[in-house]
């Protein structure tokens, strides 16, 4: 085996965060506003069937993703992960391409997710100086200051705001039941049970309609692979292990919880439903300004038909809240990419060495403050362009949300490449590894990742690639812009910079276990330490601490 770096013995990031703060922490980015806010699309679109089936697909591919990204995380729990699997299994340069679009995904979701809170605060008549003042000034600012604190307490923070939007998922999705059972039982007033319809100012048939609602849904499924970012400062791997294996199942569940409640009462032709970018649509929203307020949330708008005018505003401020958490952690997320891309950036000449200032970290904190802070800046005008007049606040929030959907997909299907070329080059190798390195043989004893579908595997990971690609392929090609484009021509820049465009692409899977090994070790440089649990760690010195006392002995549990 070729002999190993030496392992990052004091990260310069502090290392904190249990698996029940990274669970959370994973939840409070996914569940922002698109559970609550962007379903009405969809359902307009293609009726409440084929809304159901949106979240259904969109969720079968969330878990295969999420199975390949568990059993990597598990076994290389990286910093940096996103990108260090795709380098070292799949390109070294699309490993680039595929960071600098994670840290776009959520460096502009952080900004239109105060653009949702501004668009939540229209309920009540909020005034546009009141909105731009709170959304785009005072919250920003707060949630840039909470992240310069550290992740202990962003940690801390995080961890109370998921629990608190598990209560409200649950909370949510319970009240629609019995508003539908008290207006509905058992009989059919054109909800539910319209099935498969079809707006026919976006298609003619319903899998047309099908095709085109997917997309607007899988926004809300965003934030998955968050797992993976974690591992920049998981107290150890196994703070990870457990809250990779679950996330998905749990994300896909309180999904499809609130999305049945909300079609029970919605019909697909209601009026308040929110218009698809370009103002088509069946809104007269803007009209009645009182009854109901102004919201495109079917959730509000269900609980204000129903008379509970007071239960449809405090809704309202929790989903305000619910946005806003996403903004806290779509900022923790995109500036610890940063950090991670400018940390590797070879110091070769002076334009490398000016970025890698970027990956400084303030040493009290463990916060990269320079990353932090150039991500918060880098869309902070993104909020005004609507005070200009040249976009509508909901086409602009749209605008953006499928360009991130779109990046995530990117990103997805890369992750779920990497794992079918990890296997694969494992399968090559089989033999070799049986005999020298059992612990890298998935079917082994000493592999220790565990995964609900690893049997399945590479189906599952092919299932999500494939799941990927189709999904790209439903959005229209009005949703490609200068922004992918980018992505491709930095892709091809690399190339040129590393005089590799006209050599093989890829990373060759050598039957040569050695070549295999050397480049694990990449992973293994960079891999956090297989230490117990912090919290049983704990637990367990604690108690062994009280037993000796009892026995009269004053050892320290260390001992």
């Amino acid at each position: 085996m070729a002999e190993q770096r030496p392992r990052l013995k004091h990260p310069k990031l502090k290392q904190t965060l249990y698996g029940f703060q990274i669970f959370f922490i994973v939840l409070s980015a996914v569940i922002g506003g698109g559970i609550f806010n962007n379903d009405g699309e969809a359902l307009e679109v293609a009726g409440p069937a084929g809304l159901l089936l949106s979240v259904g697909v969109i969720g079968i591919v969330a878990i295969c993703v999420s199975e390949c990204i568990s059993e990597l995380v598990q076994q290389f729990p990286v910093y940096n992960a996103v990108v260090e699997y795709v380098r070292v299994f799949v390109d070294e340069d699309l490993g680039w391409v595929v960071g600098v679009a994670y840290w776009y995904m959520f460096a502009s979701v952080f900004a239109v997710q105060n653009l949702a809170a501004a668009s939540l605060s229209q309920y009540w008549g909020l005034d546009q100086t009141w909105q731009t003042l709170a959304f785009y000034v005072f919250a920003p600012l707060v949630i840039l200051i909470l992240n310069f604190l550290g992740v202990f307490y962003y940690g801390i923070v995080e961890s109370i705001g998921g629990f608190l939007k598990i209560c409200l998922v649950l909370g949510v999705s319970v009240f629609l039941y019995v508003i539908a059972a008290q207006k509905n039982l058992g009989g059919s007033d054109g909800r539910i049970n319209d099935g498969f319809k079809n707006n026919s100012n976006f298609a003619t048939k319903h899998s047309k309609a099908v095709c085109y609602a997917i997309p607007l849904v899988a926004y809300s499924f965003q934030g998955v692979e968050i797992i993976t970012m974690t591992a920049f400062e998981a107290r150890d791997a196994a703070a990870i292990r457990w809250p990779s294996r679950w996330i998905s199942y749990a994300v896909v569940f309180f999904y499809l919880l609130c999305t049945i409640g909300e079609t029970l009462n919605i019909s697909w032709k209601d009026d308040h439903l929110p218009p698809i970018y370009g103002g088509v649509g069946n809104s007269t929203t803007a009209a009645l300004p009182i009854d109901p307020p102004l919201s495109t949330s079917m959730v509000i708008v269900a609980a204000w038909k129903a008379g509970h005018h007071n239960i449809a505003g405090f809704l309202n401020g929790c989903f305000i809240f619910s946005v806003l958490s996403a903004s806290n952690t779509s900022l923790y997320v995109s500036s610890r990419t940063l950090y991670g891309l400018t940390r590797e950036m070879p110091d070769t000449n002076w334009v490398n060495r000016q970025i890698k200032r970027l990956s400084l970290v303030v040493k009290e904190t463990g916060v990269p403050a320079a990353a932090l802070l150039f991500t918060a800046v880098s869309f902070i005008w993104l909020p005004f362009l609507q005070l200009k007049g040249g976009y509508a606040l909901n086409d602009l929030i749209e605008i953006f949300s499928v360009s991130a959907s779109v990046a995530c997909l990117i990103v997805w299907a890369a992750l779920c490449l990497a794992f079918i070329r990890y296997q694969l080059w494992l399968e090559i190798c089989d033999a070799d590894l049986d005999r020298l390195y059992p612990e890298f043989r998935r079917d082994s004893e000493q592999y220790t990742p565990r995964t609900f579908l690893s049997w399945l595997q590479p189906l599952v990971a092919w299932v999500g690639l494939v799941g990927c690609i189709l999904i790209f392929g439903f959005a229209s090609a009005t949703w490609w812009d200068t922004r992918h484009v980018v992505l491709f021509a930095l892709f091809i820049f690399l190339k040129l910079m590393n005089k590799r465009l006209w050599k093989r692409w890829g990373v060759k899977l050598d039957s040569d276990v050695q070549k295999l090994v050397e480049e694990l070790d990449r992973l293994n440089y960079k891999k956090l330490e297989r230490n117990p649990s912090g919290a049983t760690e704990w637990l367990r010195r604690l108690l062994m601490l009280g037993l000796r006392q009892n026995d009269g002995r004053n050892n320290s549990p260390d001992e």
